[in-house]
């Protein structure tokens, strides 16, 4: 019984951080997932107009090592974790991202930490990335302008 307490003791930590997302179906090439979770990491908004002209103007987030392990992933997934935010303009709002950048310079990123929701997994093998709405951020630090060579 001892022993078994003990197990019990050390699996706790491995459940603590247990997938707080749940699928829910697939609706062409998204994996729809309810939950919400909360995470650390980086915020980015690219406005080199070629980027904007090819995939549009967002906002992501590239979480750090330990929260990229709270996002669904395929077995045998490589890809890095990276999402955009489904509610572009509180995302915008939130993090006080303005419309325009200097020239000579492609996009801000700044650190934050993060809630989320209903998480939407891009399976196919193509352009694309995973959407999810942005629920409250907090220890926002402020936009930084990054370079053109910077971000790529």
């Amino acid at each position: 019984m001892k022993k078994l307490f003990i197990v019990g003791m050390l699996l706790l930590p491995m459940l603590a951080q247990a997938q707080p997302f749940k699928y829910q179906k697939t609706v062409m090439d998204f994996k729809h997932y309810n939950g919400q979770a909360t995470l650390t990491g980086t915020y980015s908004r690219v406005l080199d107009p070629e980027y904007v002209d090819y995939l549009g103007d967002g906002i992501c987030f590239t979480p750090d090592a330990k929260s990229a392990l709270l996002i669904p992933r395929p077995k045998g997934d490589q890809r890095s974790v990276y999402f955009c935010f489904s509610n572009f303009e509180q995302a915008k709002k939130t993090f006080k991202l303005p419309n325009t950048i200097k020239k000579g310079y492609c996009s801000y990123e700044g650190k934050a930490t993060i809630s989320i929701k209903n998480y939407k997994l891009f399976f196919i093998e193509s352009e694309g990335f995973d959407h999810t709405t942005l629920i409250s951020a907090k220890n926002i630090t402020p936009p930084k302008a990054l370079k053109c060579d910077s971000y790529q």
